[in-house]
């Protein structure tokens, strides 16, 4: 009797460490997998825009003058290069470039539009930043907010332009 509750006990023991040893095996395929895919996520590119918008001349003129705004315009070019892990990796100088051109704009382009896109491009960077100090990082939201940045500091310099541009005096078209 005793036997047969060894060998019933013993039978009991193998079926539960073979059941446990096949999940692992399983978790460990799924966790493979998934490292995988994460790995080419992290090597996808980021989109960069086509269109690019160029500064007009006096516009040029006057933001060569503003050095911060050319640091804000490196970190922007060198997205054109980056994939998911550089975007990762520098996505605190990207905060930093945009809290200092925040914070330094110059009297010919202290105009609400103005402020408002460095604003709306200083909160996508600070947005980039946390998302890239998670433990659990979403790759993919990452990457989309990576691809926003370009297109925000576009939108920056049509507002650059716009101060130059010259509007006609309502008052002599009326005549």
């Amino acid at each position: 009797m005793q036997q047969r509750i060894f060998i019933l006990g013993f039978t009991l023991l193998l079926c539960f460490l073979t059941a446990c040893k096949d999940e692992v095996s399983k978790q460990s395929q799924t966790e493979t997998k998934e490292s995988k895919q994460e790995n080419n996520l992290l090597q996808q590119e980021i989109r960069f825009p086509k269109n690019e918008i160029l500064l007009t001349e006096e516009a040029k003129k006057e933001s060569e003058k503003w050095m911060l705004y050319i640091a804000m315009e490196s970190e922007v070019d060198r997205l054109k290069n980056y994939n998911v892990e550089d975007v990762i990796a520098n996505a605190p100088s990207i905060l930093r470039a945009s809290d200092t051109l925040m914070k330094t704009i110059p009297k010919k382009f202290r105009t609400k539009p103005i402020e408002s896109r460095i604003k709306v491009l200083h909160t996508k960077a600070s947005v980039l930043n946390q998302l890239s100090q998670k433990r659990q990082k979403d790759l993919a939201i990452i990457k989309a907010t990576a691809e926003e940045i370009p297109v925000d500091f576009f939108n920056l310099k049509i507002q650059l332009n716009e101060v130059y541009i010259e509007l006609p005096d309502l008052e002599t078209l009326q005549k």
